[in-house]
């Protein structure tokens, strides 16, 4: 199979481990909001816990969606997925490599140490440089970053870059206290981490919960919130026993057969809203692979009903899709979006006019947060003449194998898009993490990796996902809807990227 290495993007994969809850309906209740008063404490439940608190060397959402509340970058996307400030309070093109930053001068870490451009210099050449870290290939296309004065940086890439902006508003851009760092070194620091952000750390037991507590000196303002706890509960059923006896007051992703529960519970709702993350699977086209037959993707493709997944498992909450690409992001191809094909006798067909009279069978790596799914889905290709040898993967073990070369011919995933733009599809390039490659699609990439041109680049990526689609180097399933358990007394709405801005979350009056 096709090596495979990092993106830039963000993968979505939850690393699911043992839960320290008792059931609530045996009689034994974790701590309960009901001993909080008004914003004392905050409680959210995750399926998975935290794999870090390094944001340069982490590609998993969950651990994201905690550490936005730590960490501070140059600048942030709002709830709407526009680019606002952050740290810096404005910044402007020098040219096409250059972008100089102007920064607050009124910002503290946790420590009480002063934030200033040796900061951000520090922390950005950290992750362009080391190798080692995860998000490395997101920012290697940094060359330097200038510290002008106290508070002001210029930042030069080795190319044009016009998703320079976009890299920066990630939370693998966060910024780290340079002095206190290397004055303690990274294994002690990232065990009692300091960031700029409106939570600093408390505590991590781990498999149970992380800890935080506001911080007052925040440069936005003194924080609502007392306290914040992050749960882990990774069975489904407790997570929502959780919120139905006021446990935890946000669940994440419930069960789609207790929505109906939670809904009609006095005290609590379902919160849903689209999120970034598209399900897929990667089809190699390695010589010597099964599906490197393309009539092999195609029936692939054409046996499964996407409708059906979205109606019987997820209760509606999802959009079919035949692109990553959705709307609302640069480069979408709306013509790809809200469709699917379904033809399970053309499938049988291609099988047969490529030679599998007698059917065929290919071994699928799938992370087990969506074994459901991928159960569903290997029973229609069964129908067709498909055997799916389905290998389920624990999430964190997924995440490292995927990283290690060690998976399957298709891979069944779900994947976000964190930089809001065509540019996920760069996993598709050669020596990119999918196990699909096209000369042609990498032409195209590689041309809208530079390409200024925001018109153009649109165009471009429309061409890659119109080839994609064609030859099936993935099967695009469906665009996720968030699934969140909420208490009445929040005014709380997930966002698109699927980060938990805790200072955003309000109580209902």
């Amino acid at each position: 199979m096709k090596k495979v290495i990092l993106s830039s993007t963000l993968l979505s994969i939850l690393a699911l481990s043992a839960c320290g809850f008792d059931d609530p309906d045996n009689g034994n209740t974790s701590e309960t909001n009901e001993e909080a008063n008004g914003y004392e404490l905050i409680t959210i439940a995750n399926p998975a816990d935290i794999t870090t608190f390094d944001p340069h060397n982490n590609s998993v959402i969950t651990t994201s969606a905690v550490l936005v509340n730590l960490y501070s970058k140059l600048v942030q996307r709002d709830e709407s997925g526009e680019i606002v400030p952050d740290l810096a309070t404005e910044w402007t093109p020098i040219d096409e490599t250059t972008w100089e930053f102007v920064l607050r001068d009124d910002v503290t870490f946790h420590n009480g140490d002063a934030f200033t451009a040796n900061d951000v210099a520090f922390s950005l050449e950290r992750v362009a440089n080391d190798t080692s870290l995860q998000q490395h290939s997101t920012f290697n296309q940094i060359e330097t970053v200038e510290v002008v004065d106290e508070y002001t940086v210029r930042i030069t890439t080795a190319e044009p870059d016009p998703q320079l902006l976009n890299r920066l508003s990630v939370p693998a851009a966060s910024i780290l206290p340079k002095d206190y760092f290397e004055e303690v070194g990274a294994e002690s620091f990232f065990q009692s981490p300091v960031g700029t952000g409106p939570f600093q750390y408390e505590s991590w037991q781990q498999d149970e919960a992380v800890e935080l507590s506001k911080y007052a000196d925040y440069f936005e303002g003194e924080p609502n919130w007392e306290r914040v706890r992050f749960s882990v509960v990774p069975e489904d059923s407790t997570r929502v026993s959780e919120l139905l006896t006021n446990g935890v007051d946000i669940a994440f992703n419930i069960p789609t057969a207790d929505m109906d529960r939670i809904d009609n519970n006095e005290g609590t709702h379902v919160a849903l809203e689209p999120i970034q993350r598209v399900i897929q699977l990667w089809l190699s086209n390695e010589e010597g692979e099964p599906t490197s037959d393309p009539a092999v993707r195609e029936a692939i493709d054409l046996a499964i009903e996407n409708q059906v997944i979205i109606d019987e498992i997820l209760n509606g909450s999802a959009t079919a899709t035949r692109t990553h690409i959705t709307p609302g992001n640069v480069g979408a191809d709306e013509s790809l979006y809200d469709t699917y094909e379904y033809d399970p006798d053309r499938a049988i067909e291609l099988l047969e006019e490529a030679g599998y009279d007698d059917g065929i069978t290919i071994n699928l790596s799938v992370n087990n947060y969506y074994t459901e799914m991928a159960e569903v889905v290997g029973g229609m290709l069964s129908d067709v003449g498909i055997t799916a040898n389905i290998e389920l993967i624990e999430q964190s073990q997924f995440a490292n194998r995927l990283f290690n070369q060690e998976l399957d011919e298709a891979i069944f995933v779900g994947w976000g898009n964190d930089m809001f733009d065509g540019s996920v599809l760069e996993f598709f390039k050669d020596g990119g993490v999918a196990p699909y490659t096209n000369p042609d699609i990498d032409e195209l990439l590689e041309e809208a990796a530079y390409n200024m041109n925001e018109a153009e680049r649109t165009e471009q990526y429309q061409e890659v996902q119109q080839l994609l689609a064609e030859d099936r180097g993935a099967v695009y399933l469906f665009q996720l809807q968030g699934r969140y358990g909420v208490n009445d007394r929040l005014d709380y709405t997930p966002r698109l990227d699927e980060l938990y801005d805790v200072n955003d979350i309000e109580l209902t009056e």
